[in-house]
């Protein structure tokens, strides 16, 4: 078994929670580590060239960041299931989807997490218990500035007010009615198994839209089979899958479990 990579991040991480299920369905082995201000002020700048989440220790000293360069380069460490579909037009519509995941389902989450009291006072206070454990200052106090940074950078500073507000949230109803109608026929994106689009929606479906209180129930109520995929992302693993020859562009594969 090789040595685990340390993936440096957070548990409620739009990008973090993007790489680690898929790590988790290529079973390769790591080791999440909080990224705290100390490392996120110092070793990772130092180390990558930027303040970025994730961030990956290789076990030979490197260390690499961005979700989607870092996926590509593991795909040559760990070919196998590709995750890419072989195909060149299901390749082309796999990376276009997680493009649109990786940016445009940005600013939604931030601002339901942000915009909304109840959210902004429960992730506040799970940031500062995580990664802000090292910062000598009372917690009500780290609370509060994470709060109006996260507000004035990430939704403020996005472009979120109130004549854009329904714009924004109109985003991620019609992206839900959107993932719901393709779930309701088929387990994955494309198929039978995990892609990489699929993974560059769960970063935004697991650790905001799935977890966060006001768009979790959004979610629950009007998408139930994206909550469904949400947590078969998350359980998915590449061990558990076979191949089934009835797919055009790449192998179709279905775990054990049906799923």
């Amino acid at each position: 078994m090789r040595t685990p990579y340390r993936v440096y991040g957070s548990e409620i991480s739009y990008f973090t929670g993007k790489l680690e299920g898929y790590l988790r369905y290529k079973e390769i082995p790591y080791e999440r580590r909080a990224m705290t201000s100390r490392i996120w002020a110092r070793t990772v700048p130092r180390r990558t060239g930027v303040a970025q989440m994730p961030a990956v220790e290789l076990p030979d000293g490197r260390w690499m960041t961005d979700s989607t360069p870092m996926i590509e380069w593991l795909e040559t460490q760990w070919p196998e299931p590709a995750v890419i579909p072989t195909d060149p037009l299901q390749a082309c519509l796999s990376r276009l989807l997680e493009d649109y995941a990786d940016e445009w389902l940005w600013r939604p989450a931030l601002h339901y997490r942000w915009s909304y009291s109840a959210d902004a006072a429960l992730l506040s206070g799970r940031i500062v218990d995580e990664l802000l454990v090292d910062v000598p200052l009372p917690r009500a106090l780290k609370c509060l500035a994470i709060r109006r940074r996260q507000q004035r950078r990430y939704v403020r500073g996005d472009g979120v007010t109130a004549q854009t507000r329904r714009h924004v949230e109109e985003v991620y109803l019609r992206t839900l009615a959107h993932l719901d109608a393709i779930f309701a026929v088929r387990p994955f994106l494309l198929g039978e198994v995990p892609t990489l689009a699929d993974f560059g929606f769960f970063a935004s479906m697991f650790r905001h839209f799935s977890l966060d209180p006001t768009p979790s129930a959004i979610m629950r109520t009007r998408a139930p089979a994206v909550w469904e995929w949400v947590a078969r992302v998350w359980n998915a693993r590449a061990s558990r899958t076979h191949h089934c020859p009835s797919s055009p562009g790449m192998s179709r594969r279905r775990s054990s479990h049906g799923a």
